[in-house]
């Protein structure tokens, strides 16, 4: 992992706390950017949380939001880079998204969509952002705006 990109977890950690307040009102909301450093089952355990499907999987996700309330817990990726994003970027949270099932998922990079540009905009597959048992959600892409400390919503794919 770069050390710029460590630097960007605090920030996008923020913003993606701002965003599910707003977004998901009568939750109590966490985050942490701890999980780029320890398992995601780890964590979730360390704070009182079980999904089955992550027990005993090393998966390392960036940032992690966790939406509680007294009878529904939601999760919410976040998946950072430094550099201009790749097809291998996408593989890495389409394969955590499709195994956790996360109710939103993020790609995030301060350095814009590199060649994900070139596969949405100009091959128009926004096909491979699908997940969920019936494929009801979508993985979002974006550039983070680090003079703004939000995310680009005119880079967003697809638009919320």
């Amino acid at each position: 992992m770069a050390k710029k990109e460590e630097l960007l977890y605090p920030e996008i950690e923020d913003w993606l706390r701002k965003y599910l307040k707003d977004r998901y009102k009568g939750y109590s909301i966490m985050t942490t950017h701890k999980t780029s450093r320890i398992a995601l089952d780890s964590y979730l355990k360390s704070v009182g949380i079980e999904i089955k499907e992550a027990i005993g999987l090393s998966i390392k996700v960036d940032i992690v939001g966790v939406l509680k309330k007294p009878d529904k817990i939601k999760i919410v990726f976040a998946e950072v880079k430094d550099q201009p994003l790749t097809l291998s970027d996408l593989g890495q949270l389409w394969g955590y998204t499709q195994l956790i099932n996360p109710v939103e998922s993020f790609l995030i990079s301060s350095r814009g969509l590199g060649g994900l540009d070139y596969l949405f905009k100009v091959l128009k597959r926004e096909d491979m952002l699908f997940y969920g048992i019936k494929k009801e959600k979508m993985m979002r892409v974006c550039r983070w705006d680090e003079e703004r400390k939000s995310i680009d919503y005119t880079t967003l794919i697809p638009k919320i």
